[in-house]
């Protein structure tokens, strides 16, 4: 690699899997393009990269100058990977076109970008899982708060703040007042008794 490929794959090491802007699931024998865009013309050369399944290792593809002159990185099939650049007017777009993908060719791709400053900038990665099947996502539910019935006051709803609170006093009213006979007529008791010892005494 020359100076440029080797600070590209430094950087590397930074992304992570939640940098993912997009997954993918092509076919096999499918073709799949990528697209690397710039946001001015001042991009002069676009560098493509694959980390592989499970983050195990990375590969430099290819990369691509405004002169279309291309460099492929070791084992690439040059056959299969092909880069392209278009002009859109203010800005510019590189392509990677994989043509009939394999299940080797899984992982995560992102590109490069070199100004003419050799200022370097780094675009969201593309992840490819060639021959999978997507997902199904299942919507949760969240289950239902269980009410308080109506008509019913248990011991579960002595906090219900309409119907229920006013249900339970009652009974606690009816304690009260049969505690309160029985201590009247106690008292009425004993002081009858005494009553009665000292006129018996005299």
């Amino acid at each position: 690699l020359n100076p440029n490929e080797s600070s590209a794959v430094m950087i590397l090491y930074s992304l992570t899997p939640t940098e993912f802007h997009f997954v993918r699931y092509p076919p096999i024998n499918d073709t799949e393009v990528l697209t690397c865009e710039c946001s001015s013309r001042s991009c002069q050369t676009v560098f493509w990269f694959r980390t592989l399944h499970n983050n195990s290792g990375f590969q430099f593809l290819l990369s691509l100058n405004n002169a279309d002159r291309t460099s492929y990185g070791r084992k690439v099939d040059e056959l299969r990977f092909k880069a392209s650049k278009r002009d859109m007017g203010s800005k510019v777009a590189f392509t990677l076109r994989i043509n009939k993908i394999k299940v080797e060719d899984a992982g995560l791709y992102s590109c490069m970008l070199q100004n003419q400053k050799e200022n370097e900038l780094w675009r969201p990665g593309v992840l490819l899982r060639p021959g999978e099947t997507r997902p199904t996502l299942t919507p949760v539910t969240k289950p239902k708060p269980q009410g308080i019935p109506r008509g019913r006051c248990t011991k579960r709803n002595y906090q219900t703040p309409k119907g229920c609170g006013s249900k339970v006093l009652w009974p606690l009213v009816g304690v009260l007042l049969t505690l309160a006979v029985a201590l009247i007529y106690t008292l009425y008791y004993f002081s009858r008794e005494c009553l009665l010892t000292l006129l018996t005494c005299r």
